[in-house]
């Protein structure tokens, strides 16, 4: 039996990155799955590939950034499934990497519309299935990063979210116990197909400082988001994390300690 058999978890920004495999990976264990993106065809694989796991999957083009449509997204989980026991706040439109002096006011937005935005509308609207369930409760899990704890350069805008959403999370995990839900943040770190595209554009001495950066921590390597950073999203949606909550787990193989 998987650590999340029977469990419904909603998961938004699935169709690549760490979406897609914390959405391979809840299916793996047994989790039945209420998954998001803007991109549809490539959602429509991380779909495939989670049906293929046996799970039963609701898969929907979401913008997070769009309140209405997040609000339709919900209920169709909710029309399915009945209920929701996880809520995993992923999505996060990275507008780019520049320094500070270089953002516009429109890229602060668009980053916090797709992530600080979108995760409190998804609480929210996820509150009423999630509140008062028995046992271990149910289980929010935002995303939040060590770049805006550090104050990582070129990362103004999202370090600004970040920081929102770990603020936001330690309130309302403070708030929500009475209702049996516990509310934490992991700060991941590893190497996905999103920071490559990312990377892409750039010069060969940033894209090699990237690399330096992702395997900058005690064990010298670059975490692996299935293998490494999505079962620490696994043991926060489990029960076995229901003492847990207001709480940020560095999923980044020590690169914290080191920073």
């Amino acid at each position: 039996m998987g650590k999340l058999e029977g469990k419904v978890a909603i998961i938004t920004g699935c169709a690549s990155g760490l979406g897609k495999q914390h959405a391979l990976r809840f299916a793996d264990e047994g989790a039945r799955l209420a998954i998001c993106d803007v991109q549809e065809t490539k959602l429509a694989d991380t779909e495939r590939l989670c049906r293929e796991r046996g799970a039963d999957v609701v898969a929907m083009r979401c913008d997070v950034g769009d309140y209405d449509q997040l609000a339709t997204f919900v209920k169709a989980a909710v029309d399915w499934f009945g209920t929701i026991d996880v809520l995993v706040n992923n999505a996060h439109k990275i507008t780019d990497l520049r320094s500070f002096l270089d953002f516009s006011a429109a890229d602060l937005d668009t980053e916090l519309r797709t992530s600080l935005y979108a995760s409190w509308h998804m609480m929210k609207l996820c509150f009423e299935h999630m509140r008062d369930k028995p046992g271990a409760g149910a289980s929010i899990i935002n995303t939040a990063s060590k770049g805006g704890i550090e104050g990582t350069v070129f990362h103004a805008a999202y370090a600004a979210a970040k920081e929102a959403i770990r603020g936001l999370s330690r309130v309302v995990a403070r708030e929500w116990g009475e209702y049996n839900i516990r509310v934490n943040t992991v700060s991941p770190g590893g190497w996905t197909d999103n920071t490559t595209n990312l990377l892409h554009k750039r010069r060969p001495e940033v894209q090699e400082w990237a690399r330096q950066a992702f395997q900058d921590n005690p064990f010298g390597k670059i975490g692996d988001p299935y293998d490494d950073v999505s079962p620490v999203f696994v043991f926060l949606a489990s029960d076995d994390s229901h003492w847990i909550t207001g709480q940020n787990l560095h999923a980044d193989g020590g690169a914290w300690i080191t920073a």
